[in-house]
């Protein structure tokens, strides 16, 4: 193992884990990484690479002349993200940033990224057909990059800031399920082992994974509730499907339970526990092998139910934003929407999320009244 200078962290194998624990204290607070595998060489190599990162992403390694270079710090930064707990699958995220930075700024020092830099990195990747949003994200992990760097002297501005997106069109964010469609789709559904899951989807407007990650132990039946707590997602490092937590803090939430749901939920534990698949602990929405649901598979089955039901092509999502339109359209409450979704932001249910129909256009312009009741001016034959 490579000799480490003082302060700067400390690598130890741990045989009960067949991983090596990277540990590092910063301000009083100690933060460890585990990096899996036998011990060699090459692993010891490894682990020690990754404790240089930390300390580089801390501000424990001496300041050596001009800043680190550009790569060398985002990759420090990414692994100090992770010892902070970030998600999988948006440490996945941030490793396609990473390949293209690498592939258009290269990897000068810290301090030679320039506004007028940035700006001609973001029109390349728009030249290049990435999407608004794609552009945002690597944007915001630069932006947070430069504020690690100024925070542990390793910068002293944000270039970030200065530097202007260029206009690009949103991308189109789905659609609202009209009235008529929404019937014929879970009625094409109603047969289905999987009804009760869209049901859920349409009626409590909740995520793909949330569904799926609903276990009985989630379920009141009695009180007409249902806790939403976890969430079946696909983690896009190792291809698995896992159950975590919720997309926010905020999604954490309780509804209540519409009853028709209830009665369905009962006769949807009815057919498990006749299938052998029903665990009091166990998912509510199992496989036929009561295991998991895997996301895509649940997804081929929505494209299944929408062609059986002769209806335009959909996202899954789709039914989440008719909910959220439909409870601000039928309550003039878009708070209660943003509740009962597990949104903290109102702005992100209104923008995101609520859809302006063309019928909703019509009922407010007929009511539309700006003149004195009586004929309109010029009415009067001259």
């Amino acid at each position: 193992m490579p000799r480490r200078p003082k302060g700067e962290g400390s690598v130890r194998y741990r045989k009960d884990l067949r991983a090596y624990e990277i540990r590092i204290t910063v301000a009083g607070v100690r933060r460890s990484l585990y990096l899996k595998g036998p011990k060699t060489r090459e692993n010891d190599r490894r682990a020690d690479l990754l404790r240089r990162k930390l300390a580089l992403a801390y501000g424990l390694t001496p300041l050596e002349g001009s800043p680190p270079p550009l790569l060398d710090w985002l990759e420090a930064h990414t692994e100090a993200l992770r010892a902070e707990g970030r998600r999988d699958n948006t440490l996945y995220h941030y490793t396609r940033y990473l390949a293209l930075i690498r592939e258009h700024l290269g990897n000068p020092p810290l301090d030679r990224i320039t506004p007028e830099v940035l700006e001609g990195f973001y029109r390349q990747l728009a030249g290049r057909g990435y999407s608004k949003s794609v552009i945002t994200h690597v944007r915001n992990f630069l932006h947070g990059a430069y504020e690690r760097a100024i925070r542990y002297g390793r910068a002293a501005q944000n270039p970030v800031d200065l530097a202007q997106l260029p206009r690009l069109p949103a991308r189109e964010a789905g659609r609202e399920i009209a009235e008529e469609e929404l019937v014929r789709i879970l009625e094409a559904a109603r047969g289905h082992r999987l009804f009760p899951a869209f049901y859920l989807l349409a009626a409590l407007g909740l995520r793909r994974g949330e569904v799926l990650g609903l276990t009985w132990a989630d379920v009141d039946l009695d009180r007409g509730e249902v806790r939403i707590r976890r969430a079946l997602v696909p983690n896009l490092l190792t291809g698995k499907a896992v159950l975590g937590p919720t997309k926010t803090s905020g999604s954490n939430r309780v509804l209540p339970l519409p009853q028709e749901a209830v009665d369905l939920l009962r006769q949807h534990r009815e057919h498990l526990e006749e299938d052998g698949l029903y665990r009091p602990e166990g998912l509510v929405f199992p496989s036929l092998n009561g295991t998991p649901i895997r996301p895509e598979n649940f997804r081929r089955v929505w494209l299944e139910i929408l062609k059986k039901a002769g209806v335009p092509r959909a996202r899954l999502h789709d039914l989440r934003a008719t909910f959220i339109t439909r409870i601000i359209r039928q309550t003039g409450n878009p708070k209660l929407a943003a509740a009962l979704a597990g949104h903290r932001s109102l702005t992100t249910a209104l923008q995101h999320y609520a859809k302006v129909s063309q019928e909703d256009l019509k009922a407010t312009l007929r009511s539309l009244r700006l003149l004195p009741s009586g004929k309109p001016e010029g009415s009067d034959k001259g």
